[in-house]
């Protein structure tokens, strides 16, 4: 009896316990609420914002498609492949600073990194309007790719610091989204432009169009010094003292640290981690479609029979932007990104089944269309997977800027398939393509496997978690933590 005694709670002590069990559940209630009204906060400070830049920085990357369409290559006097060279050489670029870029969104304020570099671009990009040569088009897109790069592949990397994992892909899907609406509205402005100011103040259409798409970039990048913020830990007076604190928290939680240094260390894991080599796969199937259809799409819609002025017009519906949102939103939901890249591979592969099978003007048409549903939400679902699937700053880092680079090495390829003597069926280009995404889809595939292997023999080792990773030493072992849990 006196055992029993001893082991039984007492009155008070049930209270006591009892009190704590609801002071918790108040402050985790209270914490809930503060967080919602946070990420709203975020959302409506960064990703309005992102979006407006990567839309500008679609049009300045691929108006020359637009270009084309005028008198580009005749008052440049462009011959042989000085077009495909000028397409090719803004990768070179783009590809060298990848890696510099994403260490230095982390060691210097992302206000100011990412705004200098869009006002840099914004200038290389209205330079265009003013080469008389191919040398001089040249040189601008090169420097246009070393700068874009600067906001480009590197806001994927500062969302991540500011974001939880099952909230990423939407928001990245949000922000790349605008690269299909610049699509959009890339053939109304170029409609615009080309139809009415070719002449204007004895300049072509084309060179009124560079201007008119890059004095925006200038405007909005001397802007981004004001609006962007930097990280959670030195926000500014747009959160409260409470906001800031579960900002820190959040980002505790997954695995971030304020550190600004450049870990060695991590560089090394990231260069040796197959699953960062898997995600170059999938992203270089993407890359080598994506970078030919954006630049090339207006004139694969003019040679089914179109004018050069509606082909502007069709070259990307606004539903290719509904359908990248809805597939993101979906994975961010599930926390499933394999399965979704797989999906939307075939919704691609389908299209160019299409574009290859048929002669047919609507088919074709339709086949682009569904192309485009295919290949744009894979940017969102990959460049998040690698990001979920990373632990340490500068892995993390590395990781997304190793996915990007190699890949947009690729894209060169792109620029080279869909060669004017292939018009108007384009089946070397379309087949290419076809066989890169299904690559990409069954690296997918791969890498969930792998992935869902390895989290089952974590299971086995320590059971279950809920991957909070808050005040857990991961030097050494990063993402391989055991208690660390993949996305699949």
């Amino acid at each position: 009896m006196k055992d029993i005694t001893n082991h039984c709670p007492t009155l008070s002590e049930q209270v006591a316990t009892n009190d704590l069990s609801v002071e918790t559940t108040l402050e985790n209630e209270k914490r809930k609420i503060i967080e919602k009204k946070l990420v709203r906060k975020i959302d409506l400070r960064l990703i309005p914002w992102l979006s407006v830049l990567y839309l500008l920085l679609s049009l300045d990357r691929n108006n020359i498609g637009n270009a084309r369409l005028g008198s580009l290559e005749a008052d440049l006097h462009l011959v042989g492949n000085d077009y495909y060279t000028a397409l090719t050489i803004f990768f070179a670029g783009y590809v060298i600073f990848h890696i510099p870029s994403n260490i230095m969104v982390k060691r210097i304020p992302p206000s100011r990194w990412m705004a200098g570099t869009m006002v840099l671009w914004g200038i290389c990009s209205l330079c265009q309007a003013f080469t008389q040569n191919a040398a001089g088009l040249i040189a601008c897109r090169f420097f246009l790719g070393c700068f874009e790069v600067g906001v480009g592949p590197s806001t994927p990397l500062f969302l991540s610091f500011w974001y939880q994992r099952e909230e990423l892909a939407t928001r990245v899907a949000i922000y790349f989204g605008s690269s299909t609406v610049a699509g959009a509205f890339a053939g109304a402005i170029a409609y615009g432009v080309l139809g009415h100011l070719d002449g204007a103040h004895n300049m072509a259409g084309w060179r009124w169009l560079f201007i008119v798409e890059a004095v925006p970039t200038i405007v909005l990048g001397f802007l981004s010094f004001i609006v962007l913020p930097n990280m959670p830990e030195t926000a500014g007076r747009w959160l409260s003292v409470e906001e800031k604190q579960v900002a820190i928290q959040r980002t505790r939680q997954s695995g971030n640290t304020d550190a600004k240094s450049f870990d060695k260390k991590q560089f090394v894991a990231a260069l040796m981690d197959y699953k960062v080599w898997l995600a170059v796969v999938i992203y270089v199937g993407l890359n080598i479609a994506l970078a030919s259809f954006a630049i090339f799409l207006p004139t694969i819609i003019r040679d089914m029979g179109f004018s050069s002025l509606d082909a502007q017009l069709l070259s990307i519906p606004p539903y290719v932007v509904a359908c990248c949102l809805i597939v993101s939103w979906n994975s961010d939901r599930t926390l499933q990104r394999g399965y979704h890249i797989m999906a939307v591979c075939a919704l691609g592969v389908l299209g160019y089944i299409f574009l290859l099978a048929s002669t047919d003007t609507g088919v074709r048409y339709t086949g682009a269309i569904l192309v485009a549903c295919g290949i744009y939400p894979i940017i969102p679902l990959t460049l998040s997977w690698v990001s979920n699937n990373q632990l340490g700053h500068t892995k993390r880092g590395v990781a997304i800027a190793m996915t990007s680079m190699i890949a947009q090495c690729f894209s060169m390829l792109g620029t080279q398939i869909y060669k004017a003597e292939d018009g108007p069926r384009y089946l070397k280009g379309h087949c290419v393509c076809l066989v890169f995404l299904c690559l990409a889809g069954c690296s997918a595939a791969l890498l969930r496997f792998l992935l869902a292997r390895e989290n089952t023999q974590r299971n086995k080792q320590v059971g279950e978690t809920n991957n909070d990773m808050t005040g857990i030493d991961i030097d050494g072992v990063y993402d391989r933590h055991p208690q660390f849990r993949y996305t699949l």
